[in-house]
């Protein structure tokens, strides 16, 4: 097993994750990466993705695992095969499935465009409700373990799992409410996979 962390920026961002999927799968292939496949009907490769994504942001902490016997420069053959944007920036060979998007208990962000405010403000409230891209209203307050301002932009770190809340909903809210809009979202780094030292 293979476990890597990779960019998907560049244009890589707009990608959605089926997609996404998809071309890591192509990567392999060219890349001579012989992936195992899954025993059922419909034979599918052993590549496992941190959870999705969503259309338009940028990162340069997604994190994939693959099953595979391949001993070369992983690094190298990926990259020398990969679409634009998506680059693999480290790697490590593990024993046993990895299940990256389960380990991986939270997310940092960078999000530019907001206007400046204080953001102990937002800390200090007890509830935060707000409507996700599907139009379901939720207190997304327990969602934000960390908010502030980095020079012009707004630094996020936010839970995954149940309680997961998008970077985007959360800047567009901030734009809303002190001022500016969005212009872009970058992830940063991910939180729960330290010991694979990716």
């Amino acid at each position: 097993m293979i476990v890597f962390r990779y960019t998907k920026k560049d244009g890589g961002e707009f990608l959605s994750h089926l997609d996404l999927l998809r071309h890591i799968d192509r990567t392999m292939k060219r890349a001579g990466i012989e992936v195992k496949r899954s025993e059922a009907v419909n034979k599918h490769p052993k590549i496992y993705l941190s959870a999705p994504l969503g259309v338009g942001i940028s990162s340069e902490a997604e994190y994939c695992s693959v099953d595979t016997d391949f001993e070369g420069d992983f690094k190298e053959a990926f990259n020398a095969h990969a679409p634009r944007g998506i680059r693999c920036v480290s790697y490590r060979h593990t024993e046993g499935k990895v299940n990256v998007a389960y380990e991986i208990t939270a997310n940092a962000f960078l999000v530019e465009g907001i206007a400046p405010f204080d953001p102990e403000e937002i800390l200090r409230e007890e509830t935060l409700v707000l409507t996700d891209k599907r139009g379901r209203t939720k207190d997304v307050r327990p969602s934000i373990l960390e908010l502030e301002r980095r020079g012009e932009s707004t630094y996020m770190k936010l839970k995954t799992g149940e309680a997961t809340l998008r970077p985007d909903v959360l800047g567009e809210y901030l734009a809303g409410r002190y001022g500016g809009e969005v212009s872009s979202v970058l992830k940063i780094q991910s939180y729960g996979l330290e010991k694979y030292g990716l």
